[in-house]
This record gives C-alpha cells, sequence and structure tokens, in this order.
C-alpha cells in the first residue's frame, strides 16, 4: 500500500492500493480472494480518517489441467517439458510469459519462426471437493517458412551467385533462425564486404508466399600496400634499401575469387616473392581451392621455391578441414663468396590442417575460439649427396612438421577485448637445414625482434593482447609476448645448439585506410632500451 498511517489520505489512490493487494493474491493463486469490508470512516470535521479492511482469502487455487490445442509439430509431452509451469504450481503471469517465449524459440529451431502462441480460456473447476484451475494454449503453427525468391540489394560487383551459395538452404527452401544467423555470418567472413544486414523475411505480394530480403555493403577489395625503409651503412657493408610491396585482389570479377602477390626485400641480398590464388566452389562443390608461389632468395645461401596446393573442404561453419600438398625445391647458390652448406634437394610434402572458428567478428573479436593445426610429413631426395655424404647427409629422409595455434578472444566492458594466444610446434628429421627453420620477429610469434632474427626448429609461444576498439575495424592495443625456442645443431655450417627463453612487449594501433587495414607497432625485447625497439608495419587481409 502507498496509503500510509499519518500520511494524506486520497481516495484514489486508496481504491489503487486495493487493487494492488487483490493482484498480489491473486499472483499467490489466492483466486477467490475478495474484501468483506475495505471502507473509510472521517471524523466529525474530516481532518481523520479511519480504513478499515477485512479480507476473505477464499483458499489457494492452483493449476490442475493445461490444454494445449493446434500444436503438430511438437506433442503436448513436448511443450510441456519446455514449460516450468505445470500442474500443482500457482498460475503467474511472468513465469507463463517466460514459458511462451521458450516456446517459441523451441519452434523457431523447428523450422517455424513464425509460430503463435495465445492464452485461450481460464477458468475454475472442482475435483475432489478442490477448486483447480483449467489453462488453455492455443497454437497456430503456421506451415514452414519457404524461402520461393531472394533479394539482393547493394552489390554493385559482386555476382549474385557469389552470395546465394552462401544462404545453405535447405533443398525445399525452409528456414529457422539459426539459418538466418548464419547467412550473415557467412558473408561476413567472405571479407568482401564492409556491411552485411540482417537478414529479413519478406511477404511477396498477391502470392501469399515468402521471400528473403539481403542487404549488403561492398568494401575497398582491391588493396595496394607498400613499405620501403633504408638501412644505412656500417662498417662492413653499405647502406641498402628495404621494404615490401603488397598487392590483393579478393574479389576478382565480382566471383569471390582471390589473388594475391607479395614482394619483401628483408635483407641486402634476401628477398622474397609470393603468389597466391583462391578457386572457391569449383565445380559448385562446398570447398576452396588454394595455390600458392614461393621463391626466397637467401643471401648468398640458397634460392628456395615452394609450390603449394591446399584444398578447403567445408564442413560447417565453423570447422574446416584441409588437405595439403607442397613441393619444394632448395638449390643452394654457386657464388664463390658463400661458405654456407646446404643440400640440393627436392621434398614432396603431403599434411592435414584442421581449423575451428567462432569468433564472432572477424575483425575485432569480442568473444569466441580461433583453432588451427596442421601436421606434414614429406621426403626429401638429396641431389648432391655425394658431395655432401662426408657431412652427414643421407641421400633421402623424411621431414615432419606440426604447428598448433589457440587464439581466445574475451570481452569485460564494451569496447575492449583481450585476446590471449597459444602456438607451438616443432620439426622433426635426421637433417634439419636452415630453410626449414621457424622464422621468429617482426609479427611472427614474439615481437620485439627485426624480422626472422631468430631461427627455430621447435618453439613455444604465448601472447597477452589488450585491445580498444576505435573503429568498427580499427583498435588500439598493448601486448605481451613471450616463449621458448631452440634451434638444433648444425654440424657443417658450425652452428652449434641454440635454445632460451625470449619476450617482446609494447604497443600499437591498427587503423581503416584507403589501402586497406594497416597496423603499426613499437615493440621491445628483453634486452632492449626504449629507444631500441623495433618498428613494425603489418596490413590485415585474411586470405
Amino acid at each position: 500500500m502507498i496509503t500510509k498511517k499519518n500520511a494524506l489520505f486520497n481516495k484514489d489512490q486508496f481504491n489503487a492500493d486495493l487493487l494492488n493487494i487483490r493482484n498480489k493474491y491473486k499472483n499467490d493463486g489466492f483466486l477467490n480472494m475478495k474484501y468483506s469490508t475495505a471502507g473509510v470512516t472521517f471524523n466529525e470535521d474530516s481532518t481523520l480518517a479511519e480504513i478499515e479492511i477485512v479480507v476473505d482469502e477464499g483458499g489457494e487455487v492452483l493449476l490442475g489441467e493445461i490444454d494445449i490445442n493446434g500444436n503438430i509439430e511438437l506433442n503436448d509431452a513436448e511443450i510441456r517439458s519446455a514449460m516450468e509451469t505445470g500442474a500443482g504450481d500457482v498460475l503467474n503471469d511472468k513465469a507463463l510469459e517466460a514459458d511462451i517465449a521458450s516456446l517459441l524459440k523451441l519452434y523457431e529451431s523447428r523450422g517455424l519462426p513464425f509460430v503463435r502462441i495465445k492464452i485461450g480460456n481460464v477458468e475454475i473447476y472442482e475435483e475432489s471437493g478442490r477448486q483447480k484451475l483449467k489453462l488453455e494454449l492455443d497454437i497456430q503453427e503456421n506451415s514452414k517458412i519457404s524461402i520461393k525468391e531472394v533479394k539482393i540489394t547493394g552489390n554493385e560487383t559482386t555476382n549474385d551467385e557469389v552470395i546465394l551459395r552462401e544462404l545453405k538452404l535447405d533443398k525445399d527452401g525452409t528456414v529457422t533462425s539459426e539459418t538466418m544467423s548464419g547467412i550473415r555470418e557467412r558473408l561476413e567472413r567472405l571479407n568482401i564486404f564492409e556491411y552485411v544486414a540482417e537478414p529479413k523475411i519478406f511477404n511477396i505480394r498477391n502470392t501469399g508466399e515468402t521471400g528473403l530480403l539481403l542487404d549488403v555493403r561492398e568494401g575497398n577489395t582491391n588493396t595496394f600496400d607498400g613499405i620501403i625503409g633504408y638501412s644505412p651503412p656500417t662498417a662492413t657493408e653499405g647502406g641498402y634499401l628495404t621494404g615490401v610491396a603488397f598487392v590483393s585482389f579478393r574479389n576478382l570479377f565480382g566471383t569471390g575469387r582471390k589473388l594475391e602477390a607479395r614482394f619483401l626485400q628483408e635483407k641486402k641480398a634476401t628477398q622474397e616473392l609470393e603468389f597466391k590464388y583462391l578457386e572457391p566452389y569449383p565445380f559448385n562443390l562446398p570447398v576452396y581451392l588454394n595455390f600458392g608461389f614461393l621463391q626466397r632468395i637467401q643471401d648468398t645461401s640458397y634460392t628456395k621455391r615452394n609450390i603449394d596446393l591446399k584444398i578447403d573442404l567445408l564442413f560447417s561453419d565453423n570447422i574446416t578441414v584441409s588437405a595439403i600438398g607442397n613441393y619444394e625445391r632448395v638449390i643452394p647458390s654457386e657464388s664463390q663468396l658463400s661458405n654456407f652448406v646446404i643440400a640440393d634437394s627436392r621434398t614432396l610434402t603431403s599434411g592435414v590442417e584442421i581449423k575451428y572458428d567462432t569468433r564472432d567478428n572477424i575483425y575485432i573479436p569480442m568473444s569466441g575460439i580461433l583453432y588451427r593445426t596442421v601436421y606434414s610429413i614429406g621426403q626429401r631426395n638429396v641431389f648432391n649427396f655425394s658431395s655432401l655424404a662426408s657431412q652427414g647427409y643421407p641421400p633421402d629422409y623424411t621431414i615432419q612438421r606440426y604447428f598448433i595455434n589457440l587464439d581466445v578472444f574475451t570481452s569485460f566492458f564494451k569496447r575492449q577485448s583481450l585476446l590471449t594466444s597459444l602456438s607451438g610446434g616443432e620439426i622433426i628429421s635426421d637433417k634439419v637445414e636452415e630453410s626449414d627453420l621457424f622464422r621468429i620477429g617482426g609479427n611472427k610469434f614474439v615481437r620485439g625482434y627485426r624480422v626472422a632474427q631468430i631461427l627455430a626448429g621447435g618453439l613455444a609461444a604465448g601472447t597477452f593482447e589488450l585491445r580498444y576498439s576505435v573503429s568498427s575495424r580499427g583498435f588500439l592495443f598493448g601486448f605481451f609476448d613471450g616463449g621458448y625456442y631452440y634451434r638444433p645443431e648444425d654440424i657443417p655450417n658450425n652452428i652449434p645448439r641454440q635454445e632460451g627463453f625470449i619476450y617482446g612487449y609494447g604497443l600499437g594501433l591498427r587503423l581503416e585506410t584507403g589501402l586497406g587495414l594497416v597496423s603499426v607497432g613499437y615493440a621491445l625485447n628483453k634486452e632492449s632500451s626504449i629507444l631500441d625497439g623495433v618498428i613494425s608495419f603489418g596490413l590485415i587481409n585474411e586470405f
């Protein structure tokens, strides 16, 4: 009651109090409650009012029967098991509303997103001398929503077929709530749209049939990025230019095909040239074909060429299993200046990759997991075996490689996210050469070191990166990387076994630019002073 002793009396408020009391009894199951007396007596000059309320509670009335009408897809037992309200309970309005919401979600998961549930008759009956409540639920299941037409807006370059194949509707074209949410996630993961709206259902005029509306906004899918640097002269060598040129076409001719090219001048005499091509859904099969070519010229030591083939099989929206094939050719330098010993070899490799991705956003994930594991095994043939036999080289041998990476994204408040990452890998072989090793530094594994400053045959690394988003794809970040590595002994080149614990830390930002998503970071390692940090640049481009 709002009406209180020693407070001003208001007749309208008093009537409202009586109604509140009545509703309280009703929610507690006393449906027959009534007031024997609910009156007000005033004194002679009407300066005081005496209130008298006499309540007849009438006994508790519990729920007896629940009659369910109109249900076909779900039987009575399934519906009752999904409801908290049941026989013997007090009928509570809020609890009943929550039960109806749960039933609607259950119907959506069965492919019926437009079911209507209404409360029918509510009446009191007697059973064994006690009053009980009978409740009717009227359900209109309608038919499954079958999509007869798809309208796409906003795709000025991208072909409709690229979008339509990501719908993945059932054979009869029916949709569920899960189907609807999955459509948007798959379109976003194509990384060719700046914005994808929630799919909408609409009625086709004068037909009684249903259509699906998809609204997208295309982003900048053609990217060029160039970075140039200069290394000043030293006592042993002159100055030289370094840098990287990167070009990417992520939606060739509007077909979803991708082409990527990269040129890296790492040092004065070390450079890389790389091409990648992706063919989605060849012959309308749910697979991606990835082709790659890489050539690395390492100082005056060797030239390595790789030809890669990867077939991605899409098991589900979250799970991808890939078959890997690789041809590698390593050719030692004929320069008289090189004293580096490496085999003239050919390696044929096969392997498998498993990827599990539940990130809520590929640009700035706030939650989810990205897991990737790769295993490969190859057979290496040494062509110059006769000249290297004294160095311990066999004519042929097996080389195995595995790598595991786990990224976990969590968020504790708006715009903030935390990346916790663990990665590890190892190369297992009787003979491990420099061209086989993991390269640590730059933006790889442990930041704070120069690109490829540390070479490893095995490593275990972890990252904590705290992010704060400043735009839909940009964020500020601070990080700490750490790990352990080892490099096996290289007897022919007089390189002893190396191992150690390393770490790096720093700050950075990622920005949306006309060239794409560019990241810039400043990182220090455990041996650096504040002015000896490494400035790193990166182009964020899902391929």
